[in-house]
């Protein structure tokens, strides 16, 4: 097997993998990345993409998805393999996908056409999320996805006793977090809203669709049951399917959620609670007016993950109207570590770390 990497080896931001196997060529991930202006699409070259017989996508975020419409645009005619849920969050159907849920469950291996085998678990990080190994007859390789073994949310499935010649493992907040980090990060994230609410101002918080903003929802309700919420008509959509999937939500965060009152945006006026924004670098029209709203009536804006460069996000918080106190849905040096060492993996990359990769061709 040889693996591609399309990015910049050493500072991976679209997600996306070429991998070529003795007679068959699959891609994994297909990342977009916005703030590269000019640049945001994976470096594929025009006959890997002709070639792939398959696309594995991880989980739906658009550094994992968001080339799928320039792939297809670019001449990709195989099967796309991921699970219902990731299906369903895509902003565009995709046609006669190969769904992991009906190929097998999960730890279980699966056969697919073409001499590949897949195993895949889910990974934590977001309904529909999935780590994969994938194997020809002689090589395999792992790849984490971006696996969250601490989700308070979102179901996992550990990542222990594989085997592969080469592992891909997620290491997205580097070797500078230790593992305690996550309970501060939420202490100091609920201190800051509690004492915000407290003296009068509303808070704002743009969340992606799909993840991270439930673990906050569920924390606010843990640490300060009586803040009003108030959220956007998708997140509240969101919410009601909680029940729809809950393969991927953990049992008792499913119901945590169900019994928090969230509310819609109200129209007319600004209500002092918390606000829920489904736009985390702040680029719809709607977001920034909701924002410019908030903040004329003392409003504080909260972000709670990366920041990108060329966003109007980026331009709030470089120019004080905003901060950043980390929600951490990835993993350190330290965890990935850790899961390297409860599994037999041949050779580990992991961007942002130590094992970063050092080239953009690895061959097993």
């Amino acid at each position: 097997m040889k693996l591609y990497l399309t990015g910049d080896p050493c500072d991976q931001q679209r997600h996306c993998y070429v991998v070529e196997s003795h007679d068959i060529v699959f891609i994994v991930d297909c990342g977009y990345q916005r703030c590269y202006a000019g640049d945001e699409t994976p470096h594929l070259r025009p006959e890997h993409i002709l070639a792939a017989r398959y696309l594995f996508i991880s989980h739906s975020h658009e550094n994992q998805s968001g080339a799928l419409e320039y792939l297809l645009d670019h001449g990709f005619t195989g099967r796309v393999v991921m699970t219902t849920e990731t299906a369903r969050q895509l902003p565009h159907p995709v046609d006669d996908p190969l769904i992991l849920e009906g190929l097998s469950m999960p730890y279980h291996e699966a056969a697919l056409p073409g001499g590949l085998y897949v195993t895949w678990g889910r990974s934590g990080h977001c309904s529909g999320s999935v780590w994969l190994r994938i194997r020809d007859d002689e090589r395999s390789i792992f790849f984490s996805g971006d696996y969250y073994g601490r989700a308070r949310i979102h179901a996992f499935d550990p990542i222990e006793n594989q085997t592969a010649d080469l592992a891909v493992l997620d290491c997205d907040y580097g070797a500078s977090h230790g593992s305690n980090v996550r309970e501060m990060q939420i202490s100091a994230l609920i201190e800051e809203i509690g004492d915000t609410l407290a003296i009068g101002r509303p808070v704002i918080l743009p969340v992606p669709k799909f993840g991270r903003g439930l673990g906050i929802l569920a924390a606010i309700s843990e640490y300060l049951p009586d803040a009003d919420i108030f959220a956007d008509d998708f997140f509240i959509t969101e919410l009601m399917h909680l029940d729809a999937s809950a393969l991927w939500v953990r049992s008792e965060a499913q119901d945590i959620l169900r019994d928090i009152f969230v509310r819609h945006f109200p129209e007319e006026f600004v209500a002092l609670g918390v606000y829920f924004l489904t736009d985390p670098q702040l680029d719809t029209r709607e977001g920034r007016r909701l924002v410019q709203d908030l903040l004329a009536c003392g409003g504080q804006v909260i972000m709670t993950g990366t920041i990108e460069p060329n966003t109007h996000a980026n331009l709030l918080y470089r120019a004080g109207h905003a901060q950043l106190l980390r929600y951490g849905v990835h993993c350190t040096q330290e965890d990935m570590l850790s899961i390297a060492s409860k599994n037999h993996f041949g050779r580990v990359i992991a961007y942002r770390s130590d094992f970063s990769p050092t080239q953009a061709v690895y061959e097993v």
